[in-house]
């Protein structure tokens, strides 16, 4: 049977994992008018305020919690919200506030370097005006009008001349999937973020899409791995590399390893141990094939 890199991580770890996302919850809305006023989700986590005299006339604004996005590891995962109705605009700027949880983003990254971005073409895109509030985990932004925004993290901010960004980079390009003799999907690893970031873009035989982003983190001179999927796993994997291999721990008795074993070939596996790492047993193993 054809079974995924994802299906086979899940056998293995028993990870959770959610369905996909729903469109939305029935958050509150308040009826705003020239006199401007403030709209608060159900929640209490996303707040828009809006100014006398950027609305005309009395509008229904609601902020609503949506699912409706793209699947990207950069966004901090439970901070997406539909400003509703998507159509109005705002002769001047809302601002709209997103409280956030940064164990959600993507690991390795400097919270203060997170965000709030709009949904353009469902395409996250970086408030610049944007701010961030690292002590009470709020970001906040001016809004011109209704639509989709959620807190992500833009990317790093400067190249990258550490030979350690660099160690990652035999993984980069499109792969076939391979666990045994089965084909488990394709992979697209490239090189993004001022070629400080190695993104993944994972389908399975089934065309179901899975995404990672791996970085080399200034903060702790380590590699992150943030993995996510439509199912709703989410994967953290934190290590270093070896001399001859990618060593990411997903805890300390399990750890996820890739190594280059011929120039199309990369083998991909899971280790685990019972014995604080005296010895390792191989419950997954795979290879990325290329032509």
């Amino acid at each position: 049977m054809k079974t995924s890199r994802l299906s086979w991580i899940l056998l293995s770890l028993c990870a959770a994992c959610g369905g996909s996302p729903g469109s939305g919850t029935p958050d509150a809305g308040s009826t705003v008018g020239p006199a401007g006023g403030t709209v608060t989700s159900r929640d209490g986590r996303a707040t828009l305020v809006v100014p006398a005299g950027a609305l005309a006339t009395a509008v229904p604004l609601t902020l609503t919690t949506t699912g409706v996005i793209p699947l990207d590891p950069h966004e901090v995962a439970g901070t997406a919200y539909l400003v509703s109705p998507p159509e109005t605009t705002f002769a001047t700027p809302a601002t709209l506030r997103l409280r956030y949880n940064a164990a959600n983003g993507p690991s390795g990254v400097d919270e203060a370097e997170l965000r709030v971005a709009a949904l353009n073409a469902f395409v996250w895109e970086p408030i610049a005006q944007g701010t961030i509030d690292v002590a009470s985990r709020d970001a906040s932004a001016p809004v011109g009008g209704g639509g989709t925004f959620a807190v992500v993290w833009p990317g790093p901010r400067s190249d990258c001349a550490d030979p350690e960004d660099h160690r990652f980079d035999f993984w980069l390009g499109q792969w076939t999937f391979t666990v045994g003799s089965n084909t488990g999907g394709t992979n697209d690893i490239t090189a993004e973020g001022r070629g400080c970031l190695i993104e993944e873009h994972f389908h399975d035989a089934t065309g179901a899409p899975g995404r990672s982003t791996s970085l080399f983190s200034r903060l702790d001179g380590q590699w992150h791995q943030t993995y996510i999927d439509q199912r709703g796993t989410r994967l953290v994997l934190i290590g270093t590399w070896d001399g001859t291999r990618m060593v990411l721990y997903q805890t300390p008795t399990s750890r996820f390893l890739w190594q280059q074993t011929s120039p199309t070939v990369v083998r991909y596996w899971q280790e685990t141990t019972g014995d604080n790492g005296a010895t390792w047993s191989v419950p997954f193993d795979s290879n990325y094939v290329r032509p």
